[in-house]
């Protein structure tokens, strides 16, 4: 059984994939649910599309086969890799040191525009090359040269953009609906601790990765 361009059950199981990487717990679910906590649900949207915006750009690159020069260059993957590594620890330390505008305390300190909210978490996506790698490995196992290359492209790169989006924005809604619970717990700074911490561990992660 076919969909229009693409066998249906390559489809499920590319589905299938998208989800388990979108459910997967990485930078940009942490700093997506830790917009949902301090700054509400329309502020954790922007980043939310933030992040939307970064898959759909590294799934341009993929396509356009910058992806195969990480593969095949392994000095660009690392001056890439490091740089996301780079802008990790940035996140980590900045999310770190602030206090009233990483708190769940109310009213307290400057509460960051829409716009920065989406640039942080662009940037947050772009950081890390294993997300072009995904899509330059992952791409050519679903795509069938002889049926036409753009249709299915932006099958499989909607699908993933739907994905990200409903499961990252999803983590942020949860995280906004039980705030109240994790207030009298993490009132005293401790949210900016944790959450930097666990952006210094992925920036650790990312830079041991091979």
């Amino acid at each position: 059984m076919h969909l229009i361009f693409m066998d249906i059950s390559s489809y499920f199981v590319y589905l299938g994939v998208s989800i388990i990487a979108s459910v997967s717990i990485g930078p940009s679910v942490i700093l997506a649910a830790s917009n949902g906590i301090n700054f509400g649900r329309r502020k954790a949207l922007s980043g939310v599309l933030g992040h939307v915006s970064a898959i759909l750009m590294l799934a341009l690159i993929s396509a356009s086969g910058i992806g195969v020069l990480l593969l095949a260059s392994p000095l660009f993957f690392s001056i890439v890799k490091y740089l996301g590594v780079a802008y990790l620890i940035y996140i980590g330390l900045a999310i770190w040191r602030s206090k009233g505008s990483w708190a769940l305390t109310l009213n307290e300190g400057p509460i960051p525009s829409g716009l920065k909210l989406y640039r942080n978490s662009l940037l947050l996506g772009l950081s890390n090359p294993k997300a072009l790698i995904f899509f330059t490995a992952l791409f050519p196992q679903f795509i069938d040269p002889n049926q036409p290359l753009l249709s299915q492209f932006l099958l499989l790169a909607g699908t993933s953009i739907c994905n990200a989006f409903v499961f990252t924005f999803g983590y942020a809604l949860l995280a906004h609906q039980f705030k109240t619970r994790l207030l009298p717990v993490m009132n005293n700074g401790w949210l900016g601790r944790i959450t930097g911490s666990l952006f210094l561990g992925f920036a650790a992660m990312l830079a041991v990765a091979k």
